[in-house]
């Protein structure tokens, strides 16, 4: 069945099964090809990614935007102004259509735009107005359709001239284009032919499109360039219909825009044509990163310049990390350029779709802590000789990884079982970036390069030959050892003449500024198999089509830099399960911090929105970093100041970062010991968490323990060297508030009271075990599982929480518990620890380390302030803690 068939069928049966709400899947999709002549039990493949693609459009749910505005500036316009929306309802058609995209998420795209449109000035009218906002998305989860959707709203509420600033990056400015083309001006002006939103056999249709058609300065080709200054008869307050520009954050195409629009001959300073700048990547080049308060960097300068050219204008910046954004001084203000670039009008947070595949899902488990056990992950044990993740002075790059290879088995099988299963995507992506150093990448891509003959001529050869033969050759041996967890899918034979039929389509390309390559996903038809090696070019906006595999070896020290070079995150219907991410243990750590990072920040917003502050009144933090990493570039916070903003221990867990594994019989016979004293004096009785049952076979519990007995199992506890330092705080901190917590809740497992029960089970990578213990770096709740932090309370207390929590909309409930809990609660466990590890063959082969002793703390609020380290904005320094002194910055940056 073709593309175009299937997409009629999936059309005709969106249509039939929304105006019947009794009619299935099954049936509409039987009905629709019987009326196309095909019968299901001949294209049972096409029948079953058609129930996916129906399915994914009823089932994808889609939360509403979180809104933080200046509500005093906002004056409700739209309804004012008459509009047919033609921009806009031909851009949710081909959305619908074409994009295929499911009803609830194009329902909260429009409502959000329609919101973010009216919080920006009315064009209509001669009031001059200016304003500034920020839209935080998440990394590949569909920003680009979202500003598409509100250029097209922009358009037909009368903005004139839409400026679309796209990243740093040649390849990322292309790819925009072409997305621009097919959602707003529906025209290829390279190709001349009609695409997207302006394809169409219809004649009256077609008439329509070319009537409207916005003008447009650039091309996939070519950006906003003096040639073009120079050329361009088109003014936009003369124009009929809008017009728009696509251009790289490039101080010489911004130089040329600001000179196109001052229009000398005209001599004005002020342009009457209401603008629209749309700064993708808004963290990115756009920041002031000078250290002379009086003076601004050439991109941040220019943007400014260009803004305040209009005197009816409306600058938003779009990111997925909005870190730098958040730090920038709102009060920074300069005749010439205007105010910076701080969101003060506005700050949207957009919620990903049901669908999506992002950090949450890759690093955290369901209860918001590092998930060593993530299916997508793969950790790098095997790369320190050949390409370290710190390479010395005048390193080079001589010899792959065996995990590199490895991984490349799995791209190949990857697009076969794609293959097999009819996924949507034709197009079959990896990723791999070891370096931001074009010679290491030219390296690599010749190691990769010659790997990749290897492996095609043994398929091209030997992959007909009968499966004894086959596993012969070690790489047919290695790429059935990756198939066999797809077995079941399709036989043995079948998977290698489907890897014979692909293994000549697939291209090794090297993107980056010194290469000619390109990743030309249109010009394929049935679709690009690649393997892509870069750095910085792959690092941010842009899209790698049908990505499953990812080989990143990359030191950095800003978070937002990490995060955005994971391009593996997005929409992987029907494949997910073929996504791997290989990474160093380190960059885990990292990432995991990263993605608890993103979600405190978006719930900060959430707690904004529900407290009706505006941007500029509320001050916005980023937790720091026990690992060195930093929340961005140094340059890019010298507003930003890091400030102690609460408690170390009040409303939090102590969770030890490392659990010793010396003396584990003493431990336990200590541990024991406690439990017969806590029994003998205060008495055990079942333990109650009010949530999850099986805890309660676990423990026992006691209430009203003295503090001095809870003290002196602690000082007797056996730390890792991990919290030396944290043992010493732990201390002064119970120490100091012995009256405050004269009484403690205790929680033990039952084991230590010689009762049968089982251990919790924890999996840590090779490398957080060392010599004598297992370090559980920022794991937070890998000891106390949030739900265990309810033992103790009251039915009452419980209750208050959980509503709190639902008012909140925030899944994590342990916070909640310890605000309404009245004394500290201890919780002796028992532990399995599984090391996770490869033998010699590259199999799974787990190391356990049995009924290991560890305890946690889930303190409540004490009235005693100690402090936990925050990156702070200006608005939050002014507003809490008075103003900045001026700091000296480091140098070398």
């Amino acid at each position: 069945m073709s593309d175009r068939t299937i997409t009629r069928i999936y059309e005709a049966c969106i249509a039939a099964m929304s105006s019947n709400n009794n009619l299935s899947s099954s049936d509409a999709i039987t009905g629709m090809m019987m009326m196309h002549g095909l019968k299901v039990e001949n294209q049972q493949a096409d029948f079953e990614l058609l129930t996916h693609k129906i399915e994914t459009h009823f089932n994808t749910e889609q939360q509403q935007a979180h809104i933080l505005d200046n509500d005093q500036e906002t004056i409700p316009w739209l309804q004012s102004v008459s509009s047919d929306e033609y921009y806009s309802d031909r851009y949710y058609e081909h959305l619908s259509t074409e994009g295929q995209l499911p009803n609830k998420v194009i329902s909260v795209m429009k409502s959000t735009n329609r919101e973010i449109l009216e919080r920006l000035g009315n064009p209509n009218i001669d009031t001059p107005f200016k304003r500034q906002g920020l839209v935080v998305g998440n990394v590949q989860s569909g920003k680009t359709a979202n500003y598409l959707s509100l250029i097209n709203l922009a358009a037909d509420y009368g903005y004139k001239l839409i400026i679309l600033i796209t990243g740093i990056h040649n390849n990322l400015r292309s790819q925009t284009q072409k997305r621009v083309n097919e959602g707003f001006i529906g025209y290829d002006g390279e190709k001349q032919k009609y695409v997207g939103v302006g394809h169409t056999n219809d004649p009256v249709k077609l008439a329509s499109i070319k009537s409207n058609q916005p003008h447009c300065f650039t091309t996939v080709t070519d950006d906003f360039s003096g040639r073009t200054r120079a050329s361009t008869a088109v003014r936009p307050e003369n124009a009929k219909n809008p017009v728009i520009m696509v251009v790289k954050k490039n101080y010489h195409t911004l130089n040329n825009i600001i000179e196109w629009l001052r229009n000398k001959d005209d001599g004005q300073r002020f342009i009457n044509t209401p603008a629209l700048i749309i700064d993708d990547e808004a963290d990115n080049a756009s920041i002031n990163t000078s250290k002379n308060p009086d003076e601004t960097t050439r991109i941040n300068g220019q943007i400014r310049e260009m803004f305040n050219l209009f005197s009816q204008g409306s600058y938003i910046g779009y990111t997925a990390t909005p870190f730098a954004n958040i730090f920038i001084d709102p009060h920074d203000y300069d005749q010439a350029l205007a105010d910076d670039l701080f969101p003060k009008d506005f700050i949207f947070t957009l919620e990903a779709p049901s669908n999506y595949l992002g950090a949450k899902e890759f690093f955290l488990n369901d209860n918001g802590d590092p998930n060593y056990d993530s299916p997508y992950i793969e950790f790098i044990d095997d790369s320190e000789g050949t390409i370290p993740l710190e390479k010395p002075k005048d390193f080079e790059i001589t010899e792959l990884p065996k995990s590199l290879i490895d991984a490349i088995y799995e791209y190949l099988v990857s697009i076969v079982i794609k293959d097999v299963r009819s996924v949507g995507n034709r197009h079959t992506s990896m990723l791999v970036n070891v370096s931001h150093k074009t010679q290491e990448q030219k390296d690599v891509f010749g190691l990769i390069s010659q790997e990749y003959e290897e492996i095609r001529r043994a398929v091209k050869y030997s992959g007909a030959k009968d499966q004894n033969e086959r596993i012969e050759n070690h790489h047919l041996a290695a790429l059935y050892r990756k198939y066999l967890a797809y077995s079941d899918e399709c036989h043995v034979d079948e998977f290698f003449e489907k890897l014979q039929n692909v293994i000549e389509t697939i291209k090794v390309k090297i993107i980056n500024s010194a290469s000619d390559d390109k990743l030309d996903y249109d010009n394929y038809a049935d679709g690009l198999n690649v393997i892509a090696i870069g750095g910085y070019s792959l690092s941010r906006g842009f899209t790698l089509e049908g990505l499953t595999i990812s080989y990143l070896i990359r030191n950095t020290a800003m978070a937002d830099t990490l995060l955005q070079m994971g391009r593996w995150f997005g929409y992987r219907d029907r494949y997910r399960d073929l996504c791997k991410l290989y990474i160093p243990d380190a960059s885990f750590e990292w990432y995991a911090f990263i993605a608890q990072s993103i979600e405190e920040l978006r719930k900060e917003f959430i707690i904004m929105e529900q407290n009706n502050f505006k941007p500029f009144e509320y001050g916005l933090r980023v937790r720091n970093s026990n690992t060195g990493l930093l929340i961005t570039a140094k340059n890019k916070m010298r507003h930003a100041e890091s400030v102690t903003l609460s408690e170390s221990f009040s409303e939090s867990s102590f969770t030890l970062r490392g659990i010793a594994l010396n003396n584990l019989d003493q431990q336990r016979h200590k541990f024991a010991t406690f439990g017969s004293v806590i029994n003998d004096q205060y008495g055990l009785h079942g333990a109650y968490s009010h949530h999850k049952k099986k805890d309660h076979e676990l423990f026992f519990s006691a209430n009203n323990v003295a503090v001095n007995d809870i003290i002196a199992l602690l000082s007797n506890y056996e730390y890792s060297v991990d919290d030396f330092e944290r043992k010493e705080a732990l201390y002064t901190y119970i120490l100091e508030r012995k009256d405050e917590m004269a009484t403690w809740d205790v929680v033990i497992h039952k084991s230590f009271l010689g009762i049968q029960a089982p251990s919790q089970l924890r999996t840590f990578s090779k490398s957080c075990y060392h010599r004598d213990h297992v370090k559980t770096a920022d794991g937070g709740g890998r000891i106390l599982r949030p739900w265990e932090e309810a033992f103790g309370l009251t039915e009452q207390q419980y209750d208050r929480a959980e509503r709190q929590r639902e008012k909140a909309g925030i899944i994590q409930t342990a916070q909640f518990y310890r605000e309404n809990r009245d004394r500290p609660l201890l919780v002796l466990k028992s532990l399995d620890l599984k090391k996770k590890q490869k033998n010699a063959e590259g199999e799974n082969e787990d190391e356990i380390f049995s009924h290991v002793p560890a305890f946690a703390i889930s303190f409540p609020k004490s009235e005693n302030h100690q402090p936990v380290s925050y990156v702070v904005n200006k608005v939050y320094v002014e507003g809490y803690i008075g103003s900045m002194e001026e700091v000296d910055e480091e140098s070398g940056e």
